[in-house]
């Protein structure tokens, strides 16, 4: 990158830093357990290229380096944020004024909807893949035959996530919808521009194409059967078991895609009522006036040469991938499209703040004044990451019934992980112990937190919370090898010696006893009744 270009570049990156570096101080959380599992031997390794670099590289190549302290795995998260937002910035800045590539790099790097993508190690094949998109995509608009490298870039963006599997079509957009240059934007030429705009179709995008047909095409045959279930199961029966990745082609199409558009407009703290991972209807007038909008700004000549169009064709075709799934839509998954909307974002910013070309003289006219225009683009990013970081702190603390829990079940389950691994830290736990998590407490208490009579005859979701937050005792055997098993149990009863029970509350603090020990307490409090 050239000097300018990294400088402000560093700039939309740092406000993602700034907005969302909290997340280094959490635990692992939940999925975190399966890859450390895989890389540690207590879990079958991935054998398959699904999601490999994601799910198995990343954890074999950390595990060794930062063992078992969270930090070092969120720090690998947020490089790779930062690594997506300079490219993004590059890439607009390559075609649009610097201040209009500013903000909509801003407005990537802070968006709300990506808390869960910075906050759950697991979630870090939706960066990598967007990464490895953007260099394929970069690649693929050379004119030498370095332009091949976008091939194995691709390749490593299918084996992060499969989210991208529709990036031939981006480029094909790319091609044909790219944003005219400014005038002034260095590295840029009428001759290179029109070379470039004359290539739509070459062997790069079809070999591109090709490996895209052959992923889908392992996906469907070996990969989806292997991972979650026979597919004409899950096609004919869409709700079969709950699987994540269960298809539907009904409402849940039109409501998926209002979903995530909606998100993608509504990231003011204002307007930001929830934050759950859900069909949510009230944002649909939002996505609705959203579309409505983009049309009309099809209407603008010079919103559809700065890349309008580009972008909401991008985060189209990103957010298709996920439309069909029937059983639950995360804002993570916005990761990829977003980049598209950011384009959009761009787009709108050059119209009101790039130079304005004069058609009789072929030179840029002031437009706002560059001191003036450059104020308005630096307000605007500093607006929206003030705003990002404010409603991230709202997501990150929001509490859930009990004041202890948190409506994010990522920071949740990661604050539950962590105060169970200080406790047993804390107690002297023999080699072979057989851990049994019972909460006397947390079988008391009923949905909204009120304390029952008895203890309810199935398992609460206090309970089911925290065994969630361990992976069914998963992250237990994990962090302390000499626990032989782990086994949640729902009333007391005498165990063998090496046994003890961890008594926990539903925020995860918890207390180790031996069975004898917690028999007689159990003993003395009945008596005092």
């Amino acid at each position: 990158m050239r000097l300018k270009t990294l400088a402000f570049a560093g700039l939309a990156a740092g406000a993602g830093v700034v907005v969302f570096n909290s997340a280094l101080g959490y635990f692992f959380s939940q999925d975190d357990f399966h890859g450390l599992a895989r890389a540690a031997g207590l879990l079958p390794r991935l054998t398959q290229p699904w999601r490999y670099i994601a799910n198995q590289a990343v954890w074999d190549v950390m595990r060794p380096l930062a063992g078992l302290k969270p930090w070092p795995y969120h720090l690998l998260s947020l490089v790779a944020h930062v690594a997506c937002v300079m490219l993004l910035y590059r890439q607009m800045a390559s075609r649009l004024s610097a201040r209009a590539a500013l903000v909509g790099a801003t407005f990537f790097a802070v968006h709300p909807s990506l808390f869960a993508a910075l906050h759950w190690i697991s979630t870090i094949g939706d960066l990598l893949a967007l990464a490895f998109g953007l260099l394929a995509l970069e690649a693929s608009d050379r004119t030498d035959r370095w332009r091949w490298l976008a091939l194995p870039l691709f390749a490593l963006s299918l084996l992060s996530k499969e989210s991208l599997v529709l990036l031939p079509l981006v480029v094909l957009a790319w091609r044909a919808l790219r944003p005219t240059p400014t005038v002034g934007v260095a590295g840029t030429t009428a001759h290179a521009a029109a070379a470039a705009s004359a290539r739509r179709f070459d062997g790069v995008l079809v070999a591109l194409a090709a490996l895209a047909a052959v992923y889908v095409i392992y996906f469907v045959a070996l990969a989806y059967e292997t991972y979650f279930g026979v597919l004409h199961d899950v096609i004919s029966d869409p709700g079969e078991a709950g699987k994540p990745y269960s298809l539907g082609l009904g409402t849940n199409l039109w409501q998926n895609l209002l979903t995530l558009l909606g998100w993608t407009v509504v990231f003011a703290l204002p307007m930001m009522q929830r934050f759950s991972n859900a069909v949510e209807p009230g944002v649909f007038p939002w996505a609705v006036a959203a579309m409505a909008g983009w049309v009309a700004g099809l209407f603008s000549p010079r919103l559809r040469r700065s890349g309008w169009l580009y972008g909401g064709v991008a985060w189209l075709l990103f957010a298709l991938p996920v439309v069909p799934l029937a059983n639950h839509i995360y804002h993570y998954y916005l990761y990829a499209p977003l980049a598209g909307a950011a384009w959009c974002v761009a787009a709108g910013a050059e119209w009101l703040l790039g130079p304005r070309p004069a058609p009789a003289k072929g030179r840029a006219a002031p437009g706002l004044g560059a001191p003036f225009a450059w104020g308005i683009a630096a307000l605007g990013a500093l607006l929206l990451t003030v705003n990002g970081a404010l409603v991230h702190r709202k997501t990150e603390h929001s509490p859930f019934v009990l004041p202890e829990l948190r409506s994010s079940a990522i920071i949740d389950r990661a604050l539950i992980a962590h105060r169970v691994y200080r406790s047993l830290a804390d107690a002297d736990l023999p080699p072979g112990t057989t851990l049994l998590f019972w909460s006397p407490i947390a079988s008391t208490l009923g949905p909204h937190g009120e304390v029952l009579a008895s203890p309810a005859p199935a398992e609460t979701y206090w309970e089911a919370n925290v065994r969630a937050a361990l992976m069914d005792g998963l992250a237990v055997r994990l962090l302390f090898p000499k626990v032989a098993a782990v086994q949640f149990v729902r009333e007391f009863h005498p165990a063998a010696s090496n046994c003890r029970y961890a008594v926990y509350r539903p925020e995860g603090k918890t207390g180790v006893v031996a069975p004898d020990e917690l028999q007689s307490i159990i003993r003395g409090a009945g008596a005092g009744d």
